[in-house]
C-alpha cells in the first residue's frame, strides 16, 4: 500500500466514524496561488449524504495536517444519515 493508499484509508476511516459516506477521492489543486512552480496538489473526497469534503495532501506545509476537511471534523448532518432517529 502506498502513502497516498494509507493516508486516504485513514482519512475515509475517520470520515466513516462520524456518519459520512465519502465518494471516491479525485485529484485537485489546493493553492490559490496560479503559478505553476507554487502548486500543491492533493486528493478530495465528497460525502455522498450531506456535501461535506475530506482532503487527503500528502505534502502538507510544516505543522499542518495530512488529512483534513469537514467530513473528518465534524459529524455528517444529512437527513438521510442511516442512523437517523425518526420521531
Amino acid at each position: 500500500m502506498t502513502r497516498i493508499d494509507r493516508l486516504k484509508a485513514e482519512a475515509r476511516e475517520a470520515a466513516m466514524l462520524k456518519g459520512h459516506r465519502l465518494g471516491r477521492f479525485k485529484p485537485a489543486v489546493i493553492t490559490p496561488d496560479r503559478r505553476p512552480e507554487n502548486r500543491r496538489t492533493a486528493v478530495v473526497a465528497v460525502c455522498a449524504i450531506c456535501g461535506c469534503m475530506a482532503t487527503v495532501d500528502p505534502s502538507p506545509p510544516p505543522g499542518e495536517p495530512e488529512i483534513l476537511g469537514e467530513a473528518v471534523a465534524r459529524e455528517c448532518f444529512g437527513i438521510d444519515r442511516e442512523t437517523h432517529e425518526t420521531a
